[in-house]
């Protein structure tokens, strides 16, 4: 009986997937093909991941491939913990090696998602002044942090983590080696309306893309200027209120300037990394897979304003259905996960066909607040027959997650 393998590995914060997934040549022969999903996480230490665990994630894919070609590789959008693990495996465990890692995977499609094409910002000029806009936020707090930094001044290991994550320096030397994977001609960046036809071996799996839109510029919320927090931490010190509703005080004991520096840390710092990560989250590709009647959601890190974007669409263009497999969005965190109208069409109370569900969280505790989020994991766990949580294995090991044809599909 044929079966499609979903492995999972564990690279703590992040997310690596390799699909085996039975198909057919166009002469009807059967044949393995494989679909690896992102490889990234991250990197600082103590809050989400080391790089050494590349090392044994990319020996086990190589290993799984056993010398065939990595027919698509996906990088549902750019964070380091989604891009950043097969370049460092080429940089520091291939370098030296007579065979380059891109050439032992032999990738023959790349997909990115859209905002990752180089000339994309060209061509969407109300994206562009929000991206450069975001840019030069990342840069001021960047900066910011760094005189903290030298200071002596203690900054939390979340708001570390962010930094690092949204480092667009670091993600871009990141996008540029997975664009090496494959022929320019090969790599498409997609978004929902993209033509499919072309951009992928498979003849008998299908695939449906329900994000992230053409334009994202959908996507950008808003974010608190430096001049704005430093005029709001000001009125603090002088009438402790903020806009004259929030009465804010240190706490018996504290000390006042401790405390309003850490008031305009949180306004300046954290909202404005966590407005540029939702951005980023949102440009996620969310693909649909169906193989012998199945289907396979992947939701990279979509957040609510993606689902929300999905949920409105013209009913000539929706795209939820229901599924019987999900990996959770943004690692089980309550943003990433849709609102309830949404989750009762992915994954209806009683499905019609009862056929099990399964879901997936890759994920690691303690590296962003309330993440993964225990009442959203729960209804995961409720609503879904088998939920596989990757925090149940050590780094670098995997799950692997079996499904097969039912005589009732």
């Amino acid at each position: 009986m044929d079966t499609l393998t979903i492995r999972a590995y564990n690279v703590e914060f992040g997310d690596a997937f390799l699909i085996s997934v039975p198909d057919s040549k166009s002469d009807g022969q059967p044949i393995i093909r494989y679909i690896l999903i992102d490889v990234g996480n991250v990197l600082f230490k103590s809050k989400g991941g080391g790089d050494e665990v590349f090392g044994d994630v990319v020996e086990d894919i190589l290993n799984v491939l056993n010398g065939s070609p990595l027919d698509l590789y996906i990088m549902t959008h750019e964070h380091l913990d989604h891009v950043q693990g097969l370049n460092y495996a080429e940089e520091k465990i291939y370098l030296n090696d007579a065979v380059e890692l891109c050439n032992r995977l032999q990738t023959k499609y790349v997909w990115m998602t859209a905002s990752a094409a180089p000339d994309y910002y060209d061509n969407y000029p109300e994206a562009k002044e929000y991206h450069l806009r975001f840019e030069k936020l990342y840069s001021n707090i960047d900066n910011y942090l760094s005189s903290l930094r030298a200071s002596g001044v203690p900054t939390s290991d979340k708001i570390k983590s962010m930094r690092l994550n949204n480092n667009p320096r670091s993600t871009k030397e990141c996008i540029k080696y997975l664009r090496s994977l494959t022929d320019s001609s090969k790599i498409s960046y997609i978004h929902r309306k993209t033509n499919l036809n072309g951009r992928h071996p498979f003849n008998d799996t299908q695939f449906e893309i329900w994000a992230p839109e053409e334009d994202t510029s959908v996507y950008y919320g808003r974010y608190y200027p430096a001049s704005e927090s430093l005029y709001f931490t000001r009125k603090l010190r002088a009438n402790n209120k903020l806009s004259g509703r929030i009465k804010v005080v240190p706490p018996h004991g504290v000390d006042a300037g401790d405390f309003y520096n850490l008031v305009e840390m949180r306004q300046r710092v954290y909202e404005n990394l966590l407005t540029i990560d939702k951005a980023k989250n949102n440009t996620s590709i969310v693909f649909c897979l169906t193989w012998r009647g199945l289907r396979f959601l992947f939701t990279g890190d979509a957040e609510e304003r993606s689902w929300l974007t999905m949920r409105d669409l013209k009913q000539e263009e929706q795209v939820l259905k229901a599924v019987h497999f999900i990996k959770i969005s943004h690692h089980g965190s309550k943003n990433g996960t849709p609102e309830e109208e949404i989750l009762n069409i992915i994954l209806p109370e009683n499905p019609s066909d009862r056929i099990p569900r399964d879901a997936l969280l890759s994920t690691r505790e303690d590296t962003y607040n309330d993440v993964p989020h225990e009442s959203t994991v729960d209804f995961y766990r409720n609503r879904c027959d088998t939920l596989h949580d990757l925090q149940e294995k050590l780094p670098g090991e995997y799950i692997d997650i079996k499904f097969q044809v039912r005589p009732n599909i």
